[in-house]
C-alpha cells in the first residue's frame, strides 16, 4: 500500500490535487443512491449554465438563439429545453466554446475525432482531468487491481514523432504506476513473443488495451502457449465484439471490463464485477439518452448519448451528442450500485492491417487525429497486404512538403516492402450506418 499511496501522492503533485481525496469521493459516491445523484447533478447545473451563458460566445448564442436564459435552466430535467450541441459544431465553432476566463480552470489541450475521421480540438479543465484519473482508478479497483501495487500491461498507441524515446521521467512515471508498456506501432510475431516472456516474466497479472489490439496478443498467445492467465482485462476506446470477448476471456482465463468513454463531453461507463450492462459514471457529468426529438428515452429503449460536462467551465460541453447510441436501462444492478446504466449500441470500430511483411499495424497506433489544423476528415485503407493509402480532406490546401512528410510517417509504421502513398480527396463516403470508419482493411 506505501507505493499505491506514493504514486496517488505523486500524481496529485503533478496535477495539482488531492487524488486521494478524490479516489475517496468516488469509492464514496459510487453507492450513491438516485436521490443523491439527482441533488449532485442539481447543484451542479445553474453554475454551469450560467458561466457558459456569461463567458462562452457560443453558448451565448446558442441560448439566445433557442430563447433561453440562465434562469430557465436549473434543474437536470431542465437541459432538455436546450437544443441538442453536435460535433460538427465543435468542429466549426471550436474556438468559441472556449470561455473567456478559462485561464481560470487551468486548461488541457487535446484532440478528438478517431471515431468518425473527422478531427477536432477541445480543451479539458485540470479537475475534470483529474476526477477522470479517479473513476479510472475505481474502475480497475473493480477488477481487483490495487493502484500503484499492482502491475498493469498497457497496449499503448504511438507517436506522431518515429523512433523518439521516452524521457526520465515518463521513464519514472510508469515505474511508480507500476505500467508495463506494449507499443502497438508495429506488432510482429518477434514482439508479441518479447511481450508474451516480459508479462510472464514480470508477473504483471492485469492488462488494458483497445479491443482489437489486445484481440491480435490473445491470438498470438492462443496459436503459440495456448493461455496467458490474468486477473483481469480492461478495454477501452472501441467497440468490444462479442467474439472478441469469448475468445480473450478464454486466452487469458479471466472476465473482462469494458468501458466507454468521450472525453469531449466527459462522458464516461464501465462494467462492474457482475458484468452486464455499464455503470455510467455520474460524478463528472450528465448522462441523458434521447429520442430523435431530444427527449429522455424509457427503460429499454434506444437512444443517442447527450453529454453535460459538470466540472469543464473553462470549455463547456452542454447536451453535446458524440454520435453514439446506447440503450437506457433503470434495473438495480445486483452489485448495490444505483447509477444510471447503459448498453452501448455504436462506437469507434476499426480494422488492424496485416502487412505483406508480417507485421501487424494497429488502427490506433496512427494519430492522425491531432491534424486537426490541417485535416477536416481523413482515412486510412489498406487495398491489399503490401499496400496502404492514406485519403484527406484538406481544411486548405496542404503542400506538396506536408504531404511527403505525412507519406514518411505511415512508411515508418508501415515498415519496408509497404507501398504507401497519400491521396488528396474532396470528401470522404459516409457509409450505411452513418459512423464513418477511419481505417479500414480490403483484405479478409
Amino acid at each position: 500500500m506505501i507505493k499505491s499511496k506514493l504514486a496517488l501522492f505523486l500524481l496529485g503533485k503533478k496535477e495539482g490535487f488531492d487524488m486521494g481525496k478524490l479516489v475517496k469521493f468516488v469509492r464514496q459516491s459510487q453507492y450513491w443512491t438516485k436521490e443523491q445523484w439527482a441533488e449532485y447533478h442539481n447543484a451542479r447545473i445553474p453554475a454551469l449554465i450560467e458561466q457558459a451563458y456569461a463567458h462562452s460566445p457560443f453558448y451565448k448564442q446558442w441560448f439566445d438563439t433557442a430563447g433561453l436564459k440562465p434562469e430557465d435552466i436549473r434543474t437536470v430535467e431542465d437541459l432538455e429545453k436546450i437544443p441538442i450541441v453536435r460535433k460538427k459544431d465543435l468542429i466549426t465553432h471550436g474556438a468559441e466554446f472556449r470561455t473567456d476566463n478559462a485561464g481560470e480552470y487551468a486548461m488541457i489541450h487535446h484532440h478528438t475525432g478517431g471515431t468518425t475521421g473527422t478531427p477536432c480540438a477541445y480543451d479539458m479543465d485540470r479537475y475534470s482531468w483529474a476526477l477522470n484519473w479517479a473513476l479510472k482508478m475505481r474502475t480497475f479497483e473493480w477488477g481487483g487491481f490495487t493502484y500503484g501495487d499492482d502491475k498493469l500491461g498497457v497496449m499503448a498507441g504511438g507517436s506522431l514523432n518515429p523512433g523518439k524515446n521516452a524521457g526520465w521521467k515518463n521513464k519514472l512515471w510508469r515505474y511508480v504506476n507500476n505500467y508495463y508498456s506494449m507499443p502497438i506501432t508495429q506488432m510482429t510475431d518477434e514482439i508479441l513473443e518479447e511481450y508474451y516472456w516480459h508479462l510472464k516474466k514480470k508477473n504483471v497479472r492485469f492488462l488494458r488495451g483497445y479491443p482489437s489490439t489486445l484481440m491480435v496478443l490473445a491470438e498470438y498467445v492462443h496459436e503459440h502457449h495456448g493461455t496467458l492467465p490474468m486477473k483481469a482485462v480492461f478495454t477501452t476506446a472501441e467497440m468490444l465484439l462479442p467474439h472478441q470477448r469469448k475468445v480473450m476471456e478464454e486466452v487469458f482465463e479471466c472476465k473482462l471490463f469494458d468501458t466507454y468513454g468521450c472525453g469531449d463531453g466527459m462522458g464516461h461507463a464501465t462494467e462492474c464485477e457482475e458484468h452486464g450492462e455499464l455503470h455510467v459514471c455520474e460524478e463528472c457529468s450528465v448522462m441523458q439518452i434521447v429520442d430523435k426529438d431530444g427527449k429522455e428515452v424509457h427503460d429499454g429503449e434506444e437512444g443517442e448519448i447527450v453529454l453535460t460536462a459538470l466540472y469543464n467551465f473553462g470549455f463547456p460541453f452542454i447536451r453535446y451528442a458524440p454520435g453514439d447510441m446506447a440503450v437506457k436501462s433503470e434495473k438495480k444492478c445486483a452489485c448495490g450500485r444505483d447509477t444510471k446504466m447503459i448498453r452501448v449500441l455504436n462506437g469507434r470500430v476499426a480494422d488492424n492491417f496485416k502487412l505483406a511483411n508480417g507485421k501487424i499495424l494497429s488502427a490506433f497506433s496512427l494519430p492522425f487525429e491531432e491534424l486537426t489544423d490541417e485535416v477536416k476528415q481523413f482515412q486510412i485503407v489498406q487495398e491489399a497486404r503490401e499496400r496502404v493509402e492514406l485519403r484527406v480532406v484538406p481544411l486548405k490546401k496542404i503542400s506538396e512538403n506536408r504531404l511527403a512528410d505525412l507519406k514518411a510517417l505511415l512508411e515508418y509504421h508501415c515498415g519496408e516492402g509497404i507501398e504507401v502513398s497519400v491521396k488528396v480527396v474532396e470528401q470522404i463516403e459516409m457509409p450505411h450506418s452513418g459512423k464513418r470508419r477511419y481505417v479500414i482493411s480490403k483484405i479478409q
